[in-house]
């Protein structure tokens, strides 16, 4: 019984280290995608200044429609990874939780153990005390 708890556990911990090597994954993915966007932004804006700098020499409203579609598909990439991530930290809260129980039944295990040990040396020494007792009183 002991050593199903312990299997339990050793299997508990590797699901949380993956749903952690999943979880970093997607963070990295998600300041991927926030840097991409902050970039897009940066070159829309500088694109934004040269033009007003020369209106002549391009077509802005094709690049602002280029730049829109863009910035779109990378918010809503975000906003889906946001999603996901949020999905793995329920998981991942979950599986504390589970693993938490898993610790507190070990404590309680070792708890009673704790105690029977303790009852059974009572339970020898009454048996000394009172075998002294008799050899005494004889």
């Amino acid at each position: 019984m002991k050593d199903s708890l312990k299997v339990l556990e050793r299997v508990k911990k590797f699901e949380i280290d993956e749903q952690r090597r999943i979880l970093m994954q997607k963070l990295e993915r998600e300041d991927a995608l926030q840097k991409q966007l902050y970039c897009l932004i940066e070159d829309y804006e500088n694109e934004k200044e040269f033009v007003a700098q020369n209106p002549i020499l391009c077509d802005f409203g094709a690049y602002t429609d280029q730049y829109l579609k863009k910035r779109k598909i990378l918010e809503k990439q975000i906003i889906d990874i946001q999603a996901e991530i949020e999905q793995i930290r329920d998981i991942m809260s979950e599986m504390f939780k589970e693993q938490k129980t898993f610790e507190i039944v070990k404590e309680n295990r070792k708890k009673r153990k704790n105690k029977e040990f303790a009852e059974q040396e009572q339970k020898l020494l009454d048996e000394i005390g009172t075998n002294t007792y008799i050899k005494k009183h004889q």
